[in-house]
């Protein structure tokens, strides 16, 4: 199905309209902010920061115009726009001022422009950068041009919701490849906070898996890694209580990724971040059949199967869950 028509869209209303917050800045909390015993404790919180203004610097890879595109809690994204013939744009990714002597911060952010780095398949982001802009550390990929996932379920009347659901399966079916290339790579990543907010989509319907803030190398995992958590609505249980997670965790969030898609609302509808933590610590294993009123059983069984709380009981790779997903 091509619904170029409809992403095209998309993409002049934005023109128009102010930009919307897009996935690649990080909106996770630091390990020192979601644990009740940390090793290091947050900064207090600082007067509201200025907006950053439109700037031009020099990189390692050509001239660029930085223009502000978002910010999270930890991480503020630049949009680097070339002013020489034939460099791409960027994204360009930071951590805002107030983290920056934040020493749980600085480690992950090292983490994740290493595991970027590392990066190479067409739709995940793809490195060009790394350096200092006024003394502050940054890392850049090429700009993705696209909107957040999200979208689909907010804009219903671009997006009817039968509409969404005829393209559940092959975005999810998307997402199961990223992850089989990221947790079978040379060095295996761990995503940690899927979302529908850390997927973009673009006009050909090619979705892209983005910020990598609470990723890590599984093999070098330690107790620090396990602390840096997805988001609330997306959280897998035993991320939720406090275990270690690992590629099965991905598992799950790809599994309430698809949930959503299909049934038009919330998998996690607890109404704050602790009674969403607690729905998915307790959430029990859903009937193979939950599903049957808007979908087949078959895909029914597998949903049911990706959001088990037990992992053990999960699908235990991505190859094998989109083996099942295209059965």
């Amino acid at each position: 199905m091509n619904l170029t028509w409809l992403f095209s869209w998309r993409s002049k209303k934005q023109q128009d309209e102010p930009k919307p917050v897009t996935p690649a800045a990080s909106k996770e909390k630091p390990a020192a902010s979601r644990r009740p015993q940390a090793k290091q404790p947050a900064p207090s919180t600082p007067a509201p920061q200025p907006v950053q203004r439109p700037f031009e610097v020099q990189l390692n890879i050509g001239r660029y115009r930085m223009e502000p595109f978002t910010e999270g809690g930890i991480c503020i994204v630049m949009k680097g726009i070339p002013l020489e013939q034939g460099k791409p744009k960027l994204a360009v990714k930071m951590v805002r001022e107030q983290w920056l002597n934040h020493q749980a911060v600085r480690r992950q952010f090292t983490t994740e422009s290493q595991i970027v780095r590392e990066l190479h398949h067409p739709q995940l982001p793809k490195y060009r950068s790394r350096g200092l802009i006024d003394g502050k550390a940054y890392y850049a990929y090429e700009f993705i041009e696209g909107f957040q996932l999200i979208n689909l379920s907010q804009e219903q009347q671009r997006f009817p919701p039968a509409l969404v659901k005829e393209l559940a399966k092959d975005l999810v079916g998307q997402l199961l490849e990223q992850l089989h290339y990221l947790h079978t790579s040379l060095k295996p990543v761990v995503h940690g906070d899927i979302s529908s907010e850390n997927i973009l989509i673009d006009t050909k319907q090619k979705i892209y898996l983005v910020d990598f803030g609470c990723s890590h190398f599984q093999k070098q995992a330690n107790k620090e890694a396990y602390q840096w958590l997805a988001k609330p609505s997306f959280i897998s249980p035993e991320q939720a209580r406090g275990d270690k997670w690992d590629h099965r965790s991905d598992l799950y969030q790809a599994g309430i990724l698809l949930y959503e898609l299909l049934r038009n609302r919330r998998w996690n509808e607890g109404s704050t971040k602790r009674d969403k933590v607690l729905f998915a610590a307790s959430n029990q294993r859903q009937a193979d059949d939950f599903l049957l009123d808007v979908t087949d059983a078959k895909t029914s069984l597998f949903v049911a199967k990706m959001l088990d709380p037990d992992p053990d009981k999960r699908y235990q790779t991505a190859k094998e869950a989109l083996a099942a997903l295209k059965a």
